[in-house]
């Protein structure tokens, strides 16, 4: 709960950060450095990048703001002071992103739940959120987990080992997106029915 509400504190402060962050560029950045490798011969990419952009355009039309965002929303960077204070730290990919992208980062980086996830968002807006609302903020668990899947692929390419997450952040953005596409395209509530295998509840 008060990670959420930290979250909220931070996008509404007012503040102006020097750079901006957005998770698909981003991922286009390392898809590029990827492809500087050899092709990207990986089954399903292509698919999944297709339905990516796809949701990325319905999600910029909904006009949510942008704020002053960490970007690596998750536990590690939570630093719990001896009062109870938490703090944040490791503000590598802080800059102006929109409202919904800590919560996509949180989302991914500690395998939340459908449920889990909601009762956060919950926490976040400090009530039941609208349709809308979770449709856009749930797109942003896509958006965070494609930008992570194609860094990892790259860091793979590279030589470098990134073990399990490679898989985690792609059945984040693979678990979603189609459920999230259907709800958009009908102006419905997402159905999130894809349990993510080894999720947490808490």
């Amino acid at each position: 709960r008060r990670a959420m509400e930290m979250a909220r504190e931070l996008h509404g402060c007012g503040r102006t950060l020097p750079r901006t962050f957005d998770f698909v560029s981003e991922g286009m950045r390392y898809e590029a450095l990827l492809e500087q490798l050899g092709p990207i011969d990986v089954p399903g990419y292509q698919e999944l990048r297709d339905k990516v952009m796809r949701l990325k355009d319905h999600a910029s039309a909904d006009g949510f703001p942008t704020g002053p965002s960490h970007n690596d929303f998750f536990p590690l960077n939570f630093l719990v002071i001896e009062d109870g204070t938490i703090e944040l730290i490791d503000w590598e990919y802080a800059g102006m992103s929109d409202v919904a992208s800590d919560f996509g980062t949180m989302v991914v980086c500690t395998q939340m739940t459908p449920a889990h996830g909601e009762e956060a968002l919950g926490y976040y807006f400090g009530r039941t959120p609208t349709d809308a609302e979770r449709r856009h903020f749930w797109a942003y668990v896509v958006f965070a987990g494609w930008c992570w899947y194609v860094w990892a692929l790259l860091k793979e390419a590279e030589g470098d080992d990134v073990g399990e997450w490679l898989f985690i952040y792609y059945r984040h953005a693979a678990a979603y997106v189609d459920q999230l596409l259907e709800a958009y395209e009908r102006g419905s509530a997402p159905v999130l029915t894809g349990v993510l295998a080894g999720s947490k509840e808490s």
